[in-house]
């Protein structure tokens, strides 16, 4: 980005003495920016500031050359941008901040006043800004759950969400895949983190172009509505934030069909302090209704039953990649079935349809908590409605000249320049041509200034209103500026008794700097009379707590306090920022649909028609976060190796989208494709990262194209598939092992565990090895149970044999021995008998002594790898079924599935072939399964559906949670993951009572005096017997995994009630016919568990359950309510255990309960049936795809009917099992060349351990800037001096003294979670010594692992005879004032550069004639 034109002379003068007299008003809005700084400072913030000077208006100039006391008058207004480098500097300010500090927004732009010689501050404040920095929900999942939270009424108001009790309503938006902008009343346009560039002169372009759309052929109209919005602007003093989408300002997920801006947010100033003040969500949208704003589609979903469905039917389309057609007919089905009980569930159309003006990627949501709405707020959002959908523009309305007005306005520029320079000859606007190297970029940097410049002048033509000229400050500006904003006195807080303003609407404003001066005496008393007058304060004793906490840690500090005590005295007093504005996540969408049938291509030949095709609808999509996160951010990774890649990719997945193993694998998948893709096609060198769709739209359509059945990594055609583990065996056969089948991962023996296996990696080969003399791991009988055995492959070594009868006998050896067996013994279990006999081999390696060539280790692991041959490929998925109870709790789902577990009880099912079950438990999962996310419940049923053990074997997975169908659509939601799946049979289960009931048939004993037990009742499929039966064993319930018993869930009866309130206005054949029309469930089941309490048929009998506990539990059933809190009265769960525990009631229900054996016997027919029904179903496609051609040679999907491949649950099918990847001479032959893909073949090496790491560091960075930059700096000799080759950043070496070895070792594990990620850093000067030159390093965005290392730099130079290390002695050194030993600023200021964090080994080397890789210097690549 070229720099704004330098202001001239910096005309400063001393700093005032004192300061400026200003209001109570302005000294807030200063404290609140003092603050700030001083924060982040205080916890070592990565944040810079941009400083540009506001160009006063000519007239005033003249005024100022007339007189000196006009000069002095003269005030001087600057923008100072606040850069915060890194999102985990926002998460760490919004945790250390309170509310005296002015919050981290995004974009911050702050407008500072001075005196003309810049000698103190006479005013400032915001000026515009985004809103705060939020979360993905895979980042925090604790908000999205507040969300749904504060969408529950709280005390019992009323139905329809209508009362003064009524929670906040879940709000929905599109995230909108494009650059932030922001528009101030009297500041003009700001981008993320400058001003007056490229990105506002799109805001200018796209702005006008909105309102010559809704105004077509009419200007002065437009113009008119233009200019009455910068009226109502500066009579509010607002600010807007938008979302500006171009396909010129850098490659998103998808380009746009058509440009567009939205806006998102709008914020005036708080009266006392000057700090944003948002509007609501509600005025927002009217304000944007009135001025004809561009606003976003709103979906609102009131009510926590709506608001819980809102967020699962999220996670559903996140993991299928969020088709836009998808998500928004999802959303629209949640509204209008909402508001069938809920008035405020509504659809709020937004002017620019997404699906038209932006396409099929969606990169997501943001979800927040609205504001209660009551009836003036319902009718309020009609009236915005109806106003919001006359303002929709649909694409196919717009005329084209208007749809992509900044495009044409820039190619218009860039021809204007390239006429000039033509006219020019060619030399336009090149001063000097410099030496050769620098004239190109120089030229490039003067053309890209002149086309900016353009732009901007067309900016001030389309929207004249917000051309507000900025030039960059002076360096010495920029440092006084800083100065004051840290330093400058407040006047009223310079002589104050106490450390805060007292603001005129009421409350305190805390300022940082004075509770520093106050001392570590004076702070802890403070805090003590605070706590004590909180103590007499209602509510206050939070407050209090928190208060003397910190009081009892200053009584033990030193004085100066210390800045941590600082940060935590100044949230106590202060107390947080205010928790509303926080309550907002993003939902990204993740992984990818697939095409149907119908509309997938056969194969991805033509790749722009083939990316046209598969993001039509029905043609399936990649998920915006693949596109963006994993291809175009993973590309610095990439060029680092293929290993620093998957190291990055599964710190992506794990780390910040918490995603399962499963999935996680098949993200892996994914990007192994993309890397051999892009090895065959120049390289990840070869992709602009401003470019990236032009190669990743053909891959992303071929990806689809062929289900997921791509190249993986480069590996040979033939290529062994499975898991091989590697027991006792040398390196050298190891190494040898490794280069000859070259495996896509490699497994850590220290990190296993359950969910380490995917299926995912069997297609790209995986490889495991125990290490000789190592303990067996202890997870590795876990890792091979979790399904990884069928496709394990073994080669153990034999014990070296003793040397002569000694030592080969001692206690080590028979130990050692004992571990190797006892790993053999493990692995031969696990693979069975027969798995043992065919898939595990023996050998004896070399000794080093007889093979000092490596040849006789060579010829062991050709020998190996021809056993091994193709492994064990994936074969077809097996069939499967999924069962589901739809029912109310205490029916007795644990128990009636407890036989399930147990293989010795399953005989009748396996009648025709094994059946393996997995029981989900959702409570037990909680507290069992490490990282479970239980709003991805069901995905995890689907998953467990997922194996491909083949020889009849069928899956039976069994959902041990209640399936309720409320919210309307929940049953759809719930069985959503299983769509598409081949061969999966659902069933239903229903529990109900056998025999006449209540209900059906009322005994002579509930019909006494009159008594009517259904009066007044809704219909429900249940009758009162059984629901009292569910009561009656939840009360008796011991220790339940849910916490639903009567000791642990003091309204468990109540519970059971608003479970059968879900069935309101269902009998139990509409319940079941539902459930067969629904097309969801293959099979639908009634089981009894109960004989029912009605009349024998004889006339007589039934009646045994009491009358009176019969009729509690229908008022129960009458009144609860679920929108409430609580759902039905205290007095009624009182009653409720009173009547269900009595003894006599206790015994007439346990005495109408059927036996467990029958209940059992029941279900077994069931299911057995249902199995038998995936079995054929399973045949039959199996057949119809032998007999059509479903999948070719090349392993893509074939005709309609085929099965799917890699799916968004934990699986890869058929499509993918018989993996035929492009060998290295056809990858060349599609355009990469030899040498890439041999690259990439070479790039598969396994990922290192951590325990095997020598350094850490930040590579990828500009070299050739770098050295330009030092050359700056140097004496001409030392220039041919400089290093060649790769520049890094160390940021931990084994070899550091106190962080170096075993010393940190959390730190080596944080910088291992980190491989991959990108890191800016800045070079501000060189360290220079007659020994060694370093670039002295400030790293700006990055963890705080990366910034433990006392020392960042750059090695540039080291003499003979000396080493790199002592660069690591330069500061020492300057410290000292050593002779010889200098820092040297750059002359053109710090330079900024970016790199990626990588792990680097000792390098090993390979056994001689191993066939070793070409050209990669017969060595093991070190970089993971």
């Amino acid at each position: 980005m070229a720099a704004e034109p330098t202001s001239g002379s910096s005309g400063l003068g001393p700093v005032a003495a004192s300061p400026p007299a200003m209001t109570k008003e302005a000294e807030a809005a200063l404290l609140l920016v003092q603050n700030m700084h001083v924060l982040g400072k205080q916890l070592r913030l990565p944040i810079s500031y941009k400083v540009l000077e506001r160009v006063q208006p000519k007239e005033q100039g003249a005024e100022e050359g007339s007189g000196g006391a006009m000069g002095a008058d003269r005030r001087r207004v600057f923008g100072v941008v606040v850069h915060v480098h890194g999102d985990h500097a926002f998460k760490k300010y919004l945790q250390n901040c309170s509310s005296s500090d002015l919050l981290l927004y995004r974009g911050l732009l702050l407008q500072v006043e001075t005196t003309a010689d810049v000698s103190a501050i006479t005013a400032a404040r915001v000026q515009q800004a985004f809103l705060p920095k939020f979360e993905n929900e895979g980042q925090d999942a604790a908000v999205a759950d507040a969300v749904v939270a504060a969408a529950t009424p709280t005390d019992g108001g009323g139905g329809g969400g209508m009362g003064t009790g009524t929670g906040r309503p879940t709000v929905v938006t599109i995230k909108h895949s494009g650059s932030l902008v922001t528009l101030s009343w009297d500041g003009g346009w700001a981008a993320k983190n400058s001003v007056a560039n490229e990105f506002t002169a799109g805001g200018a372009a796209l702005l006008r172009a909105h309102y010559d759309r809704r105004n077509p052929g009419n200007p002065a109209a437009a113009a008119a509505e233009l200019q009455r919005l910068f009226d109502v602007m500066r009579q509010r003093r607002l600010c807007f934030s938008f979302e500006m989408v171009t396909s010129s300002h850098g490659h998103h997920g998808q380009l746009p069909a058509a440009e567009y801006l939205v806006a998102t947010a709008a914020h005036g100033l708080d009266p006392a302090t000057s700090a944003p003040a948002f509007l609501g969500w509600l005025p927002f949208l009217e304000l944007c209704a009135e001025l004809g704003l561009p606003a976003n589609d709103t979906w609102l979903l009131a009510g926590g039953p709506m608001a819980a469905a809102a967020r699962q039917a999220l996670d559903v389309l996140a993991l299928r990649g969020g088709p836009t057609a998808a998500a928004l007919a999802a959303l629209r089905q949640l509204v209008e079935e909402g508001a069938q009980t809920e008035p405020g569930c509504l659809h709020l159309p937004g002017a620019y349809p997404h699906d038209q003006w932006q396409g099929s990627r969606l990169e997501g949501f943001v979800v927040a908590a609205g504001q209660p709405l009551g009836e003036e707020e319902l009718r309020r959002l009609r009236a915005v409605r109806e106003a919001m959908a006359a303002a929709r523009l649909p694409l196919p309305d717009v005329p084209q000249h208007l749809r992509s007005p900044y495009q044409t306005a820039l190619k218009a520029a860039l021809a204007a320049e390239a006429e000039a320079a033509a006219g020019a000859g060619g030399g336009a606007g090149v001063s000097s041509a410099g030496d050769g190297a620098a004239a190109p970029q120089q030229q490039a940097q003067q053309q890209q200034a002149r086309v900016k410049a353009r732009l901007q002048a067309a900016a001030g033509v389309w929207v004249p209103q917000s051309a507000v000229p900025y030039s960059a400050a002076a360096g010495e500006v920029k440092g006084r500026l800083e100065e004051l904003l840290a330093g400058q006195a407040i006047p009223s807080l310079a002589d104050a008794p106490h450390p805060y303003l007292a603001l005129s609407g009421g409350g305190r404003l805390y300022g940082r700097r004075a509770l520093g001066r106050l001392g570590t005496p004076r702070l802890q008393a403070l805090l003590e009379a605070e706590a004590q007058a909180a103590d007499g304060a209602g509510g206050g004793e939070a407050r209090a707590a928190a208060l003397r906490e910190v009081a009892a840690a200053v009584a033990m500090a030193e004085d100066p306090t210390p800045d941590p005590l600082l940060v935590r005295a100044m949230r106590a007093l202060a107390g947080g920022p205010e928790a509303a504005a926080t309550l907002r996540y993003k939902k990204k969408m993740l992984m990818w649909t697939w095409p149907s049938a119908a509309t997938a291509p056969a194969a991805a030949t033509a790749a722009t028609a083939a990316a046209t095709a598969a993001t039509a609808d029905g043609g399936g999509v990649v998920g915006y976060s693949l596109m963006t996160f994993v291809l175009r951010n993973g590309l610095p990774a990439l060029r680092q190796g293929a290993a620093t890649y998957a190291a990055y990719v599964e710190n992506l997945t794990r780390r910040s989208w918490g995603l399962p193993a499963g999935l996680a694998g098949q993200v892996q998948h994914f990007a192994r494709c993309w890397a051999a893709w892009v090895g065959a096609r120049g390289g990840a060198e070869a992709v602009d990262a401003y470019r990236y769709l032009d190669v990743a739209e053909p891959f992303a359509a071929e990806f689809l194209a062929r289900r997921g059945a791509m190249a993986v990594s480069g590996r040979a055609e033939g290529a062994f598939q499975g898991v091989l583990i590697c027991v006792d065996t040398p390196e050298p056969l190891t190494a040898a092992l490794r280069r000859a089948l070259a495996p896509s991962a490699e497994l850590s023996a220290a990190r296993l565990d359950a969910n380490t296996f995917s299926k995912a990696m069997v297609p790209g080969g995986a490889m495991l090895w125990l290490q000789p003399g190592g303990e067996m791991p202890k997870m590795l009988r876990a890792f091979l149970n979790s399904g990884a055995a069928p496709f394990t492959w073994v080669v153990a070594a034999a014990p070296a044999r003793g040397g002569g009868g000694g030592a080969g006998d001692g206690p080590d050896a028979k130990r050692q021995k004992g571990i190797a067996e006892s790993k053999v013994r493990t692995v031969t279990s696990a693979l069975g008998a027969d798995g043992a006999a065919s898939r595990l081999r023996q050998v004896v390696a070399p000794a080093p002594e007889d093979d000092a060539d490596g040849a006789a280790t060579a010829r062991l692991a050709a020998e190996l790898a021809a056993w091994l041959g193709r492994g064990s490929p994936l074969p077809r998925a097996d069939p499967a079924v999924a069962a589901y109870f739809v029912t109310i709790p205490g029916a007795g789902k644990s128990a009636m599935t407890r036989w399930l577990e147990q293989p010795a009880e399953r005989g009748a099912l396996e009648a025709g072939g094994k059946v393996s079950v997995k029981v989900l438990n959702s409570d037990t999962m909680k507290r069992t399964v490490k990282g479970f996310n239980p709003n991805r419940y069901w995905q995890e049923v689907a998953a467990a559906t997922d194996a491909c053990l083949g020889g009849g074997h069928v899956s039976l997975a069994v959902a041990d949670k209640n399936l309720v169908p409320s919210p309307p659509g929940n049953i759809a939601r719930a069985l959503e993951p299983l769509k598409g799946l081949p061969g999966v049979a659902t069933l239903a289960l229903v529990p109900v009572v056998r025999g006449p009931s209540t209900a059906s048939a009322p005994a002579p004993a509930h019909q006494a005096a009159g008594a009517d037990l259904y009066g007044g009742l809704p219909d429900l499929p249940f009758p009162l017997e059984l629901v009292a039966l569910c009561m009656m064993r939840t009360l008796q319930r011991k220790n339940h995994e849910g916490g639903l018993d009567g000791a642990s869930a003091p309204a468990a009866a109540t519970v059971v009630a608003m479970f059968a309130g879900f069935y309101r206005h269902k009998t139990l054949s509409e319940l079941t016919s539902a459930l067969r029309d629904s097309g969801l469930f293959t099979h639908v089941a009634e089981l009894p568990i109960m004989n029912g309490d009605g009349a024998a048929e004889a006339g007589g009998g039934g009646g045994a359950v009491p009358l009176d506990v019969l009729q509690h539990v229908a008022v129960g059933l009458r009144d609860v309510n679920e929108r409430a809190k609580p759902q039905l009265p205290a007095e009624w769960e009182a009653r409720a255990r009173e009547l269900l525990l009595r003894p006599d009631t206790v015994a007439a229900l346990q005495g109408l309960q059927r036996g467990l054996s029958d209940v059992r016997e029941d279900m077994e027919k069931v299911l057995g049936a249902a199995v038998q029904t995936a079995r054929e179903a399973a045949a039959a496609a199996a057949a119809a795809a032998n007999g059509g051609g479903a999948a070719g040679a090349d392993g893509g999907a074939g005709g309609g009917g085929g099965t799917i491949g890699l799916m968004t649950e934990p699986s890869l099918s058929a499509d993918i099992a018989d993996l035929a990847v492009a060998p290295p001479a056809a990858a060349a032959a599609e355009g990469g060349g030899a040498t890439a893909a041999t690259g990439a073949a070479a790039a598969a090496a396994a990922a290192l351990d951590e325990e095997k790491v020598a350094y850490f560091s930040v590579a990828g960075l500009d070299e050739e800037a770098l050295r330009a930059a030092a050359r700056s700096v140097l004496p001409e000799p030392l220039h041919a001096r400089l290093r060649r080759g790769a520049l890094h950043v160390t940021l931990w070496h084994r070899n550091d003294a106190g962080t170096g070895g075993s010393a940190r070792p959390e730190l080596r594990r944080a910088l291992m979670e980190l491989l991959g990620s990108p890191v800016e850093l800045e070079v501000a000067a060189l360290d220079v010594s007659p020994e060694v030159v370093a670039a002295q390093v400030t790293l700006l965005s990055a963890d705080e692992a990366v910034t433990a290392k006392s020392y960042h730099h750059i090695t540039l130079l080291v003499e003979k005879g000396h080493t790199a290390a002592e660069a690591n002695q330069l500061p020492a050194r300057l410290a000292a004032g050593e002779p010889g030993v200098e820092r040297r600023p750059l002359p053109g200021g710090p330079l900024q550069l970016a790199g990626v964090i990588t792990a680097v080994a000792a390098e090993e080397p390979a056994a001689a004639g191993a066939g070793g890789t070409p050209g990669v210097g017969g060595k093991r690549p070190p970089v993971m």
